[in-house]
């Protein structure tokens, strides 16, 4: 008979995990699982691997750990299990087989060893100069010599040259970590991604050259920046600034991962742009569940900064996120009526009966109220005449209802916005003179004879499928759209290098096929 789905029966796992969580040696597991035990304290155990730098904090009961090199690899021992696993019954299968090994492993005695690992010398092994080899951003990356050389980012960009034991030369792209001084701390270095020697593995090529790590790259700073733009890594801005990009926007990078030193940093850094109260605050963070999760966190870090009155707790545990809002005694009178804000601006442009509703839920106390929704669903849901996600329109209501300036969120329709940005320069569309039927192809733009496409959305989709009585089409909303073929005006042809040179794409004059360019919707 087999286990219960999780939905099914949840007490029935969380039964399970705490029972493995109680059950589970961490530090015998992990010496068992190739890591050295390097470092230890009354409190603490620190164990390393080629990946992982894991800290034990053996003081609770049952242990907890972090990943030094990881941000958000943290938790009990189920959680990390969890984070090696490619789901979450095969994270439980193993955290039981674990606990109920029948061999003795108490008896292991746990030595410290002397890292292997040793500090990175920006000196000897690499030398930092202004950027003169620029390959990996513009082939790999497929960021233009306009963007890289751009006033914005001009100067700011290195090489970091590596030498090989025979002599020869790695131009490694480097991102300086400037201080609030403007002063380069740190670098942070990227290259295309290398096949490891030990496991022959490709791996990507990202290296933090010294343990200053709490500043941030940032593009040069201006006088009155309309937009400050925070995102992932640099390569993301320039990305973004060559799509959308403005010469008064203001550009920051987090450079992967997200805690409290970057975001106490963070936070300093932009306070004297924000003064004036008409900057807009705006995330490009991946279009991901980690970049969901960065935006949380550094939400709500400014919003705890900015607004005195209330503070902010966030916690992300099995894909559940609370949001704790506490209020100062002297506002919390406010707390009910902040509660109907967010829940209408949540449920505004929705029926009474969409099961997005009630998605998420708020709970109220004396002194706060909870905000608790499914992160991954409510990234997934999206609303209607907001155009945008359940989250999207949560993370605006609040920082609306709580901060003094201008947010938004600005997310990648690929993974992040050098995706975008490649994909930019994959696909190209060619305006057709007329319209025919059978030349309609899966992947092809039209254009609806109406100003605005379904649900007030654009009047321009790419073709989903063909049938006999017309297309469906992806117009960005929740659903495709049926469109006839009388209700086309326009054919934008998809053109790609690979058809671009084979494929010389005429104007059809045959009188044969049938022209459906003078119907109307």
């Amino acid at each position: 008979m087999s286990s219960p789905n999780y939905k099914d029966n949840p007490e029935h796992y969380k039964q399970l995990i705490a029972k493995i969580n109680e059950g589970a040696n961490f530090p015998i597991y992990l010496h068992q699982n190739g890591y050295v035990l390097i470092k230890q304290s009354a409190g603490s155990m620190e164990f390393q691997n080629d990946e992982d730098q894991i800290v034990l904090q053996t003081s609770r009961s049952p242990f907890t750990y972090f990943n030094r090199n990881d941000s958000l690899d943290k938790g009990l021992f189920f959680k990390y299990l969890l984070q090696r696993s490619p789901n979450f019954y095969i994270a439980v299968q193993n955290g039981l087989e674990t606990i109920n090994q029948k061999h003795e492993i108490k008896t292991i005695d746990l030595k410290t060893e002397k890292s292997k690992r040793s500090a990175i010398s920006l000196e000897e092994n690499y030398n930092i100069v202004p950027l003169r080899n620029a390959t990996y951003l513009r082939k790999d990356r497929q960021i233009s010599n306009e963007t890289i050389n751009n006033q914005l980012f001009k100067g700011r960009i290195f090489n970091a040259y590596h030498i090989r034991d025979n002599g020869g030369k790695i131009a490694n792209i480097a991102f300086p970590k400037y201080d609030l001084e403007n002063n380069p701390k740190n670098y942070i270095l990227y290259n295309k991604p290398y096949r490891g020697k030990a496991d022959n593995k490709i791996k990507k090529f990202r290296l933090v050259l010294n343990q200053k790590d709490r500043f941030l790259f940032y593009s040069k700073p201006i006088a009155n920046p309309t937009r400050i733009i925070f995102g992932e890594s640099g390569a993301d801005l320039l990305s973004y600034h060559e799509l959308h990009g403005k010469s008064n926007n203001f550009y920051i990078s987090f450079g992967g991962n997200v805690y409290r030193e970057k975001l106490q940093f963070f936070v300093q850094l932009i306070k004297p742009y924000l003064k004036t109260k008409t900057v807009d605050l705006v995330s490009i963070m991946d279009n991901d569940t980690s970049g969901h999760e960065f935006d949380l966190k550094v939400f709500t870090a400014v919003i705890n900064h900015y607004n005195k009155n209330v503070y902010i707790e966030s916690s992300i545990r099995m894909d559940i996120v609370n949001l704790h809002i506490h209020y100062t005694e002297g506002v919390r009178h406010r707390i009910s009526k902040h509660k109907d804000l967010i829940h209408k601006g949540l449920t505004s442009d929705m029926k009474r009966d969409d099961p997005i509703l009630g998605i998420v839920k708020c709970i109220v106390f004396s002194d706060k109220f909870l905000l608790e929704f499914p992160l991954k669903e409510t990234i997934d849901a999206k609303h209607i005449e907001q155009k945008g996600s359940v989250f999207h329109t949560l993370i605006k209501t609040v920082n609306a209802l709580y901060l003094p300036f201008k947010t938004s969120m600005h997310k990648s329709l690929g993974k992040d916005w050098n995706d975008d940005l490649r994909e930019s320069k994959k696909i190209k569309y060619l305006k057709m003179e007329k319209v025919f039927q059978n030349k309609l192809t899966v992947g092809d733009k039209i254009e609806i004879n109406t100003i605005k496409g379904p649900e007030g959305t654009s009047n321009q989709g790419i073709i989903k499928t063909i049938n006999e009585k017309g297309v469906e089409c992806d117009f960005g909303l929740r659903y495709t759209y049926a469109i006839p073929y009388s209700a086309i005006a326009f054919h934008f042809k998809k053109i790609t290098p690979e058809n671009g040179a084979k494929e010389n794409i005429t104007l059809e004059k045959n009188s044969k096929n049938v022209n459906l360019q003078t119907h109307t919707l």
